[in-house]
């Protein structure tokens, strides 16, 4: 069911234009911080069933739980780091350890699935050329052979060979 993650994209997508800045909705650094995150982690986890889906192993509820775990769990970490002072920078700019190590983390992990995603759709699009091509091949044996062209065309490749001097060797060795 690929409907929920466009539906999560699209969602994100409402809420933002929703209460942007236009809105008179403005976030305090705390939320700034928290909703990168959380960002993050959804865009992870968006990606992550996208791959799923792919793979035609998707399943709503693995895809739910891990979204809400995600979130959960990146904004917890984040939070703990700041409860502990795991704080880098200088003065005002300081920003939590914790928040780095999970935006390095979510951000390999979207990279990843960006390139499996990108290889899925390669691989399938050249299978699909593939079948095409087979097909056309098919149908061009099937017109020539109906049209008598296979046979006058081999004897015509050993008359010419024997015209040659050279010799094939029979059909069954070739």
């Amino acid at each position: 069911m690929i409907v929920l993650p466009l539906l999560a994209i699209l969602l994100g997508f409402l809420l933002f234009w929703g209460w942007g800045p236009t809105s008179g909705f403005s976030a305090n650094e705390t939320f700034a911080r928290y909703g990168a995150i959380a960002v993050l982690a959804g865009l992870d986890t968006i990606l992550g069933g996208l791959r799923a889906w792919g793979d035609e192993v998707f399943d709503d509820v693995v895809f739910l739980s891990g979204f809400i775990s995600n979130v959960l769990l990146a904004a917890g970490l984040v939070a703990l780091g700041e409860k502990f002072g795991l704080e880098t920078g200088i003065g005002e700019g300081r920003i939590s350890v914790m928040m780095v190590g999970a935006v390095v983390v979510f951000s390999l992990r979207i990279f990843n699935n960006l390139a499996v995603l990108r290889r899925m759709i390669i691989d399938r699009f050249r299978a699909n050329h593939e079948r095409r091509r087979a097909r056309r091949a098919q149908a061009m044996g099937t017109v020539a052979s109906a049209a008598g062209a296979g046979g006058a065309a081999s004897g015509s490749v050993a008359s010419s060979s024997a015209a040659l001097g050279g010799s094939l060797p029979p059909a069954s060795e070739r």
